[in-house]
């Protein structure tokens, strides 16, 4: 398979056409979690590219950087409100993290699940105990190439990620 096809099947369906988010917000930055390697791993892929396979496409205008690491959430832990320019895929490895996104009910994932990370959103380690297991996940984030360190992460306030209110 060739590099590009592999790519375009790690994105799971998703059709990624970045933007850069260039302005700040104060929020609470979270705590407890823990990413390896630091620096994380980038590599360049090279655009424009449209890629298709098996019902999955991937396409990027430009250049893109691809970011790699593995985030870990101790107990206890927690993300704070924030959104990412570009998409971010996870993977579940050990654990369980809670996603909240505006509007719907907050969702649990587990060890072998997968999400995307697009817009507003929260993520916080299912296990709340001072002591227990960690989680941890494997990251994938596709974002503009020239996207610098401190881009790759935006503080929202922590009332954008309120969930959807249920009767």
């Amino acid at each position: 398979m060739r590099p590009r096809s592999l790519i375009a099947a790690s994105v799971l369906g998703l059709v990624a056409s970045a933007g850069l988010v260039s302005s700040t917000a104060s929020g609470d930055p979270g705590s407890g979690t823990t990413p390896y390697p630091v620096p994380p791993i980038d590599s360049t892929l090279n655009g424009p590219l449209r890629a298709s396979a098996d019902g999955i496409k991937l396409k990027i205008n430009d250049d893109a950087t691809v970011r790699n690491l593995v985030l870990t959430y101790g107990p206890g832990a927690f993300s704070g409100c924030h959104e990412h320019p570009g998409i971010v895929l996870a993977v579940v490895l050990e654990g369980a993290v809670e996603r909240r996104v505006p509007h719907r009910r907050p969702e649990t994932f587990v060890a072998g699940q997968a999400f995307t990370e697009v817009g507003p959103h929260y993520v916080r380690n299912v296990n709340t105990a001072t002591t227990g297991p960690s989680a941890k996940l494997l990251i994938t984030q596709i974002v503009p190439k020239g996207t610098g360190p401190t881009e790759f992460r935006k503080e929202l306030p922590e009332r954008t990620c309120r969930p959807h209110r249920h009767s």
